[in-house]
């Protein structure tokens, strides 16, 4: 009977490393492949050039040649204007904030079941949350990473005037390996303001032993 007893307890402290070395694993493929998940799912949109055209107008709507020069005449120094904001932008040395969802979250059942069937293994069902150690990445010369719960809730953080540039509200869920551990999916969403912003998923590949993004999906768009 002891000898059950201490069999029954070697198998739960087994199952316990187990799962602690798969989870450092994982955080340690995330680390890694962090910043170029980040350079390739958020984009700086103070940069995003303006229509050089000025959009017709409503159906059944007539403007005066008068007033049309005149709208051509605006439409152009907010262009200038354009030019001389992007070109101060780039020059600024100063790291654009990004908001990071605290929690790596783990895909619900729905989310799970889109994924190719590799990735679909059994163990991965139960993957539990866990907050994701921003301290790593302080360093980054580019970018300033937050924790989204230090910001005001809801849409009142984009309403919310800073002594920075918040560029966008950033989250990530679990990676989802194949059985040899060689490729991975994590689906991510980046806001940008609201009711503006995109969902991705996120293929990575381990080539010549390093993790590299193979190719990204849009999933939604808002």
């Amino acid at each position: 009977m002891n000898r059950i007893i201490i069999l029954f307890i070697l198998i739960i402290i087994l199952g316990c490393n187990s799962q602690k070395s798969e989870l450092e694993f994982e955080k340690e493929v995330f680390n890694d492949i962090f910043p170029e998940l980040i350079d390739s799912t958020f984009f700086d949109f103070r940069l995003l050039s303006p229509s050089k055209t000025i959009p017709p107008p409503p159906n059944g709507i007539i403007i005066s040649d008068s007033l049309n020069r005149e709208n051509l005449k605006r439409h152009k120094k907010f262009l200038e204007e354009f030019e001389e904001r992007k070109l101060k932008i780039e020059n600024d040395t100063s790291r654009i904030v990004l908001a990071i969802v605290d929690t790596i979250f783990s895909l619900n059942q729905k989310n799970f079941e889109r994924l190719d069937k590799k990735f679909k293994n059994d163990s991965l069902k139960n993957k539990t949350d866990y907050k994701i150690n921003l301290s790593q990445f302080k360093n980054n010369k580019k970018f300033l990473f937050k924790y989204y719960s230090e910001f005001p809730k809801g849409r009142k953080i984009w309403k919310t005037e800073y002594p920075f540039h918040l560029g966008a509200v950033l989250s990530f869920s679990r990676i989802y390996f194949d059985r040899d551990k060689k490729n991975g999916v994590i689906e991510s969403g980046t806001s940008f303001g609201i009711l503006n912003g995109n969902g991705f998923r996120i293929f990575i590949k381990k080539i010549a032993g390093k993790w590299k993004i193979e190719k990204i999906e849009g999933t939604w768009i808002s």
